[in-house]
């Protein structure tokens, strides 16, 4: 199944029995052929427990390469009583080269996002984002952490300010979709700066809450 996990990474338990059926003139069951899906994804991605292993190798051969880079891993103990063992719990990066042209464009302007993430360690991966001078995208600093909450957030606000020579005082503009801590966050470290809402959510929530054309009118 490698082969067929490279060219195709999301090919269904179901296409796997059939292709098997066709292949061999045998049949296999939905969890063996799951199975075999699993073991054959672990050879072409690797084993994604033992990827956290080297998470601090990574981190520095990031600093190495990038002088200047920040990375920041915190670590936290297992669940079990008595486990001394720490596990992963976030990671936030931002990368030198970056955060000098950010500060060289010169646009007081940040947007700021979550999204899952998807794979066996859920988590949620925060980004903030620049527009550079042809109104695009420039990303600035991203963090992987356990969920989005006020704890979350303040951390990565906390290092991204750090980073960005951004103080209380700082009248930069925020834009978000208003997820779960960020306006509290946003108000108690930067309470000069201007915290606006992404218009595209906006009309995403407001059309799956108010049925037929209201949504419209409330805009």
């Amino acid at each position: 199944m490698v082969d067929q996990l490279e060219e195709n990474p999301d090919i269904p338990v179901r296409a796997v029995q059939e292709q098997f059926q066709r292949k061999y003139s045998v049949g296999i069951s939905m969890m063996k052929a799951y199975r075999a899906k699993v073991i054959a994804k672990k050879n072409v991605e690797g084993d994604h427990a033992s990827q956290y292993f080297l998470l601090r190798d990574y981190a520095n051969e990031l600093i190495s390469k990038n002088p200047g880079t920040t990375v920041k891993i915190e670590l936290e103990l297992g669940k079990n009583p008595g486990d001394q063992e720490r596990q992963f719990r976030r990671i936030y990066i931002c990368l030198a080269t970056l955060k000098e042209g950010f500060k060289a464009l010169g646009r007081e302007l940040l947007g700021l996002d979550g999204a899952f993430m998807k794979g066996p360690f859920p988590g949620q991966m925060l980004t903030a984002v620049g527009v550079d001078n042809n109104n695009g995208i420039y990303p600035v600093a991203y963090a992987i952490v356990e969920s989005e909450n006020l704890s979350s957030w303040t951390w990565f606000l906390e290092l991204l300010a750090s980073d960005l020579d951004l103080g209380i005082n700082s009248n930069f503009t925020f834009i978000s979709d208003r997820q779960k801590g960020i306006l509290q966050v946003v108000t108690r470290l930067f309470p000069c700066a201007e915290h606006i809402y992404c218009l595209r959510h906006i009309y995403e929530n407001m059309r799956g809450t108010f049925k037929g054309d209201m949504y419209k009118n409330m805009l």
